[in-house]
């Protein structure tokens, strides 16, 4: 019933301005939560080069996280996004927390650096059992955030599929988080963390991120007002 009376409003063309409107703002929301994402992971890479002391070491705990963390949101949300009644407002939720988490995330890894002296010290077990405690500690550090990133596509692909077709939805999601990716480790590496430190990088990404909030809470705004426009039209 709720779809038929959507089609319906997308039938209109000013229902059709407003929807593509409202998918503007969410490929603009997702393209800026990519950005995000990828300039924590640089930040993530130079930081636990300094914990860990081998940059080998750091971009495989990085990436093990990285990768982890998004599987892990992907799945968490795959599974209730079609179940949301305002998917859009969750994601404002899930970027305000990863703004949040991204900016802590960088003295925590300083802490863990820190921190994996005392637990060598503690438990006694040789450079490798040291090694495997600070992958341990940075794991755990940078998981909490990655998987709110993961969390980013199925909500958007969701709020997409409301908005337009879901194979449209899907595709264009996915293309504007790549692209987001690719331009924020671009940014990351050769402008914000050579001009301005680590903790200032990190940041601008949940700068980013906030952007990314206020975006999808305009999508959600939207929404809410087709909604009661289409209850007077039903009335």
């Amino acid at each position: 019933m709720a779809r038929d009376r959507d089609t319906q409003d997308m039938s209109t063309p000013d229902a059709r301005v407003r929807g593509n409107g409202a998918f503007a703002l969410l490929i603009a929301t997702v393209f800026f939560a990519g950005m995000a994402s990828l300039i924590y992971e640089v930040v993530w890479i130079r930081q636990l080069g300094l914990s860990l002391g081998s940059t080998a070491v750091a971009f495989s705990v990085m990436l093990s996280a990285f990768l982890g963390g998004l599987a892990l949101g992907g799945w968490y949300m795959g599974a209730r996004s079609d179940r949301s009644p305002a998917p859009a407002m969750t994601l404002v939720r899930v970027e305000v927390a990863a703004a949040v988490l991204g900016v802590l995330s960088i003295p925590a890894l300083a802490f863990a650096g820190r921190a994996y002296v005392w637990l060598a010290i503690t438990v006694s077990g040789g450079p490798v059992v040291s090694l495997l405690l600070r992958s341990a500690v940075a794991l755990l550090v940078m998981l909490a955030p990655a998987t709110l990133f993961g969390m980013t596509f199925p909500l958007a692909t969701v709020v997409g599929g409301r908005i337009v077709a879901g194979q449209t939805a899907a595709g264009a999601v996915a293309a504007a988080s790549s692209f987001g990716s690719a331009v924020g480790a671009l940014l990351a590496g050769l402008w914000f963390e050579p001009a301005y430190g680590l903790l200032t990088s990190a940041v601008i990404g949940a700068g980013f991120n906030l952007a990314a909030a206020a975006l999808a809470f305009a999508i959600h705004t939207r929404e809410d007002d087709r909604s009661a426009g289409g209850e007077s039209s039903a009335r």
